[in-house]
This record gives C-alpha cells, sequence and structure tokens, in this order.
C-alpha cells in the first residue's frame, strides 16, 4: 500500500508534464497571429514615417543669375579661389599654424604698412573682433606688433616684423603668379578697362554704404 502510494506523486508529475508541454495545434494559431500584428505594425509605422509628398511651388518672380552681378561676383571669387596655386595648400606647406584670416591681415599689412585694427578691418570688410582674434595668433607667433598711440591709448598700430615680412614674402610670388594667370585672358586694354569698371563700382558700393549708416539727421 505504501508502494502504491509512492508512486502517486510521480504520476501525478509526469500527468501535469505531458499537460503543460503546449502542442503542435496550440502554437500554431499563436505564431500566425503574432506574425500577422507584427506585419501591420511594420505597415503602420511605415506609412506614419513617410512624410506627405508636397506640389511643386512655382516662383513669381524669376531671376536671371547670369545677369545678376552679386551672384557673378560671388560665383568668379569661388573659381579664383581654386584657380593656380590655392592660398589653403600654401599656408599649409610652410607648417606655420595660421589660417587664411591671419593671411589677409599679413597681405593688408604688407601692402599699406602698419595700421589700425579699425583700418585693416575696414580694408578687409571684416568686423573688428575677426582682425583682433587674427593679430593675436600672429603676435603669438612673432609675425605682428603693436605699438600704443600717443594722442589716445586705445588705439594700436598692427605692423609686421621681419619674421612676419619674411613670411610675407614666401607666400606673395605664389599669389601674384596666380593673379597673372587668371588674368592672362585679357589683353592689356581690357584689363585697363575692368579695373577702372571694379574702382568704379568700389567706390559706387561705398557711398551706399555710406549712405545706410548716416547716423545724423
Amino acid at each position: 500500500m505504501i508502494g502504491e502510494l509512492s508512486l502517486i506523486p510521480l504520476f501525478v508529475r509526469g500527468v501535469d508534464s505531458k499537460m503543460n508541454e503546449p502542442s503542435e495545434t496550440q502554437i500554431s494559431p499563436i505564431s500566425e497571429t503574432a506574425v500577422s500584428e507584427k506585419a501591420s505594425s511594420e505597415r503602420t509605422t511605415s506609412e506614419i514615417a513617410r512624410p506627405e509628398r508636397k506640389p511643386a511651388g512655382k516662383v513669381k518672380f524669376e531671376l536671371d543669375l547670369q545677369s545678376f552681378l552679386p551672384y557673378r561676383m560671388y560665383r568668379l571669387a569661388a573659381q579664383m579661389s581654386q584657380a593656380g596655386n590655392k592660398l589653403s595648400e600654401l599656408l599649409l606647406e610652410t607648417c606655420v599654424p595660421i589660417g587664411e584670416r591671419e593671411w589677409r591681415v599679413i597681405s593688408v599689412l604688407g601692402s599699406y604698412g602698419g595700421l589700425t585694427n579699425g583700418h585693416v578691418s575696414d580694408v578687409l570688410k571684416t568686423d573688428a573682433a575677426t582682425v583682433t582674434r587674427a593679430v593675436k595668433v600672429l603676435k603669438k607667433l612673432g609675425f605682428v606688433d603693436t605699438r600704443n598711440s600717443k594722442r589716445d591709448r586705445r588705439k594700436q598700430l598692427i605692423y609686421l616684423t621681419q619674421e612676419g615680412a619674411d613670411f610675407h614674402d614666401l607666400i606673395t610670388p605664389k599669389r601674384i603668379e596666380t593673379g597673372d594667370l587668371i588674368e592672362s585672358c585679357f589683353s592689356y586694354e581690357e584689363k585697363e578697362q575692368l579695373h577702372h569698371l571694379l574702382n568704379k563700382l568700389d567706390r559706387h558700393l561705398e557711398h551706399l554704404e555710406n549712405e545706410q549708416e548716416d547716423e545724423w539727421e
């Protein structure tokens, strides 16, 4: 009797384990439902993620870029920067840690001599803060130095040192070659006429700028 009773838990466990095992008929319907729901979810997500395509717009005012001078000047400047000896490559070859911003200051000082921060920014048509940052870099390299004004201590004269002048002379001949290469398509008379027109445009733009900045009533 005791032996028979001892077999009951084993028999029950065996029945329970078989009852808990899912059959193929139980798995199949659940799996198909899950796959169907997943595919439906993916389609819904795809539809939500794809924005609705808007129709093409039509402008009222057409701009002829080939006759629009600001665009032509911008494009020509970009093309000229890629012609001949590229400035970025020339500076990289020197192994001196300066960029085009600092070079522009060196170039201006080499052409005009010592200038104040305000004069340099006016020649380059940039803000005084940009010139100040460039001068700071060049001063650390020993390429420029400054002198205080006797009349106004707030003003400083920026000038090239001999090291700065030597660096200027290292790069400038290659820049001159590039300028000659760009102008080689013009005859002497055409170059004279071109520079005459550019000077006229420069004076006109300065006049427009002064009119806009007029602070007096």
